[in-house]
């Protein structure tokens, strides 16, 4: 029965409700935990958590680029701020959010100065000019208003103790235009709320920290020279690739005269040609999420031997090595449902090999159109981008039956399944 094993990647759940400036356009985007992609208010057990689960995901979120000039406004808890959690996030575009309720400690005083002066803003949420909320207020850039909670006269008295501090003046839960004209006639410099829009949910993707570890390793592995010592620590820390790799080479496959008991001792037996490719291949074997069929690396490994065979007979200058991950990685994309654009990030790629994989047009792209060709049948375009490329018909043929051969013996071999 074949092992259940994790997917690459956890499911991302949050929410962006923009702050406006008084023409309407974007200032800023307040984002909101949730606890599923449907949720439409925030179910919080732990706010520590839920302030992890923010910064972690809004790192990881997909879509459009956020232009650079908006804010980006997070609620963070007494204990996040004292952990340095705010310094996940960009300086300069993040707002630290926290109620006035927050107790304000010396070490919070000291936190939030220091944030200050790295480049965050301080706001504070819910602000009523409580005892805590009049201290805290020397230390913030903005104060967040609740327009359904206070009434005017309290507003007033706000508007004028914002003014002493130079504080910016944030205008939440707006929901009428009585609510809008209002808070610009007081002076409130932003605005959020129901009026202009509702909570919009993101949803996406983000890799897990144990699968990143992987694509370390295949970082460390393409380093054009090797760091022996710390790869094997870094396998060390693999039980099950340390274990499938001295499993391999123990084998009556490679016939080894003594026994390996050691990672550094097999680097050092097996030969670092031999040990990359495995790794190659074990590595994008463990990441392929549960639910997609294991021929996709081995399909993966196939197009990566078929251009290096390739490179290696037609001679064309290019590296046999680059052309051998460049197909290696052509099927991430399919693999994960991911963009390449996020992919490529986590990837020791060259910038051009990088760029055909992530859709662009250059010499690496014409490589892969080559192998889709072949795999499709299509044997019109393949003779045209074979002629243009200047290989030989025949040398193009036998590379792909021997590197179908070469992939499945490779799949087969004792401990690398």
């Amino acid at each position: 029965m074949t092992k259940k094993r994790d997917p690459l990647y956890d499911k991302i759940f949050f929410a962006r409700q923009p702050i406006l400036m008084p023409d309407q356009s974007l200032w800023g985007y307040e984002l909101l935990f949730r606890n599923s992609s449907e949720a439409t208010t925030a179910i919080i057990s732990d706010s520590y958590k839920a302030t992890l689960n923010i910064a972690a995901d809004l790192c990881a979120a997909p879509g459009e680029n956020i232009p650079k000039n908006v804010k980006l406004f997070v609620n963070f808890s007494h204990k996040s701020i004292l952990d340095k959690i705010p310094y996940s996030l960009p300086a300069g575009k993040t707002v630290v959010q926290l109620p006035e309720t927050t107790p304000p400690t010396p070490n919070l005083i000291k936190a939030l100065e220091e944030l200050s002066k790295d480049g965050y803003s301080i706001a504070i949420d819910d602000f009523e000019g409580r005892p805590q909320g009049e201290f805290l207020i020397a230390y913030a850039d903005a104060v967040i208003v609740d327009f359904l909670c206070a009434d005017e006269a309290k507003i007033q008295k706000i508007c004028a103790l914002c003014k002493e501090y130079n504080a910016k003046l944030i205008a939440k839960r707006v929901e009428n235009m009585s609510q809008f004209t209002m808070a610009q006639k007081m002076g409130f410099n932003f605005f959020q709320g129901f009026y202009f829009k509702r909570p919009e949910n993101i949803k996406g993707r983000k890799l897990r920290s144990g699968e990143i570890v992987k694509l370390k390793i295949l970082k460390l592995i393409e380093s054009p020279v090797p760091d022996f010592e710390e790869l094997a620590q870094a396998l060390q820390n693999d039980v099950s690739i340390s274990y499938r790799l001295l499993t391999l080479l123990n084998s009556p496959t490679f016939g080894f005269s003594q026994k390996i008991n050691s990672i550094k001792q097999a680097i050092v037996l097996a030969g670092w040609k031999m040990l990359k490719n495995w790794l190659r291949v074990i590595l994008l074997t463990d990441l392929t999420p549960k639910e997609k069929s294991l021929e996709l690396p081995q399909l993966a490994t196939q197009r990566a031997k078929f251009l290096q065979l390739i490179t290696i007979e037609s001679q064309k200058g290019l590296q046999p090595d680059a052309m051998f991950i460049l197909g290696l990685f052509s099927l991430l994309g399919a693999m994960f449902d991911m963009p390449m654009t996020k992919l490529t990030e986590y990837l020791p790629l060259d910038d051009d090999i990088s760029a055909a994989l992530c859709g662009e047009d250059n010499i690496y792209m014409k490589y892969l159109k080559l192998v889709g060709f072949f795999e499709e049948g299509d044997w019109e375009n393949l003779e045209s981008v074979i002629d243009e490329l200047g290989l030989n018909p025949v040398t193009v043929s036998k590379s792909y039956y021997d590197s179908a051969q070469w992939a499945n013996s490779f799949f087969q071999i004792p401990g690398s399944a």
